[in-house]
């Protein structure tokens, strides 16, 4: 896993020798010259000076440190990472290195990546197929192309028309949705779709009797089209909205 902090996901006690070279000795993994050469290695994969293996995590850029992480989570060449939101804590030009670094290191030893992340921009940068959820629930899936061109979830439309435009005469022809309301708890969230106490269509389109419909019925997530699936009732293509190829992670 990496962690989304880079900070306080690192023991400030331990060298980076010793962070790297963990899942090593957890797991009691043989290396051919030995873990330090090992640890080194990865390193160097990963943007890091390999003389810098005894250093200690404060003496490092926060960058740096979520390179220290990534070493870390690749040490033993897994199949799956777990990605939690690991460039959110970073400035704008540094996500983009890490995006970069771990598109790399994904196609070097052939990864599959679980990425969280609330950046629609960076989501589009690095993803394959993107699930949107809400509340805890999956409210669409589809592959990235897809979602990004033609979102059929109300709450996919709402997150595509907050992501800016770099185009001014774009931008001020666009349609932002907003969401009004308070987020329920997901202790306990609202019957039927959890979605329909803040879903703008449920208040401005939808019969008494479709909104009945939304508040007693569960959508199920269904095959709305090839590949696509989404959990509504009422599903809508807004192509309209859809988040610009432009709008996106700077590479």
């Amino acid at each position: 896993m990496i962690f989304q902090d880079p900070y306080s996901s690192l023991n400030p006690r331990h060298t980076i020798g010793t962070i790297v070279g963990a899942p090593f000795r957890i797991q009691n993994a043989k290396t051919d010259k030995g873990i330090k050469a090992e640890v080194q290695g990865i390193m160097e994969r990963v943007g890091l000076n390999p003389e810098h293996y005894n250093r200690y995590p404060h003496e490092f850029s926060g960058g740096q440190r979520q390179r220290i992480g990534i070493a870390r989570a690749v040490a033993l060449r897994p199949k799956l990472i777990v990605c939690d939101e690991p460039v959110s804590a970073l400035d704008v030009s540094i996500q983009a290195q890490v995006v970069n670094l771990l598109e790399d290191i994904q196609n070097e030893f052939h990864l599959a990546y679980i990425f969280v992340a609330h950046d629609l921009s960076v989501v589009r940068h690095i993803a394959d197929r993107v699930a949107v959820m809400y509340l805890g629930k999956i409210m669409e899936l589809a592959d990235r192309d897809v979602l990004y061109s033609a979102p059929r979830h109300p709450y996919t439309h709402a997150l595509m028309s907050a992501v800016p435009v770099p185009d001014p005469a774009k931008e001020s022809r666009r349609q932002r949705i907003l969401l009004t309301g308070d987020l329920p708890s997901p202790i306990n969230p609202p019957p039927g779709c959890v979605f329909n106490t803040r879903c703008p269509k449920y208040r401005e389109v939808l019969s008494d009797t479709d909104k009945e419909k939304c508040k007693t019925m569960v959508p199920p997530l269904e095959l709305k089209a090839p590949g696509h699936f989404a959990a509504c009732h009422f599903p809508q293509v807004r192509a309209d909205i859809a988040a610009a190829e432009d709008a996106g992670l700077v590479v």
